[in-house]
């Protein structure tokens, strides 16, 4: 499908480094936001104005892995804080929390959920279980 946000509507929400090109997170966000359409929104209650939105967010969430953006900065002794942390997903920029709140189908933070680890504990109740003194 065609894209829905330019680089000029990108780098409207972002800080931007003007040799850093927005192509690339623009398509990825396009393909999200076309799986969003096609799998999400079968109610047909997103319009076209708010796909453009919520692209163009996630394209600057994509642009922000590649240019991380501080959330603090220091001028004296240089020292700066990034935002976001690995593995939080579309919560790691405001820019993906800002593309899951546009979003009223809620498939993106159920796709963002999706992607979390979990641990389930498959042995015996502790009860039941043998010390390690007693094993043969």
């Amino acid at each position: 499908m065609a894209l829905r946000a330019s680089d000029a509507d990108v780098r409207a929400i972002i800080d931007s480094d003007p040799t850093i090109s927005t192509t690339v997170p623009i398509r990825a966000a396009n393909t999200l936001v076309d799986w969003i359409n096609d799998k999400c929104d079968q109610d047909n209650v997103l319009t076209a104005a708010q796909l453009g939105e919520i692209e163009t967010w996630l394209a600057a969430h994509f642009y922000a892995h590649r240019d991380p953006q501080y959330s603090s900065k220091a001028t004296e002794k240089a020292s700066a804080t990034f935002q976001g942390q690995t593995g939080m997903g579309l919560e790691s920029t405001v820019w993906g929390q800002t593309a899951m709140t546009l979003d009223p189908t809620g498939c993106l933070a159920s796709r963002n959920k999706g992607g979390k680890a979990s641990l389930l504990w498959l042995g015996k109740a502790p009860s039941t279980q043998i010390d390690y003194e007693d094993r043969d």
